[in-house]
């Protein structure tokens, strides 16, 4: 149950929203929030599936069966006629988008560092 609520609040600070915020956007008391995120109340099947609903993720990863949240990952995807990606009238091939994947990751640890 704290590893829910551990990945409640995780979700709503991510998004920078206070838990008046996210109670107010379910139509949940802001004692309910609050109780699910300290682990101080369970979390009912019906209020985690809109709760996944609305941050966008699964029930799987507030459940912490699965480490990603709803992730489309473009470099498994084999790069057919059902998608293309364009940059400037071109299409990207895959080893663009690999460099622009790793350029991505890079930022981003290195703003977690800077935190």
């Amino acid at each position: 149950m704290e590893r829910i609520g551990n990945r409640l609040k995780s979700l709503r600070e991510k998004r920078q929203m206070s838990v008046d915020e996210v109670a107010k956007a379910l139509g949940f008391a802001k004692s309910v929030v609050w109780g699910y995120e300290s682990a101080k109340k369970q979390v009912s099947v019906s209020h985690l599936e809109l709760f996944a609903d609305y941050y966008d993720v699964s029930v799987d990863y507030l459940l912490e069966r699965n480490q990603k949240a709803n992730t489309l990952d473009l470099l498994q995807l084999p790069l057919s006629n059902s998608i293309k990606v364009v940059v400037d009238d071109q299409y990207v091939n895959k080893e663009e988008l690999a460099e622009v994947t790793s350029y991505l990751q890079i930022k981003r640890r290195l703003q977690e560092e800077s935190m």
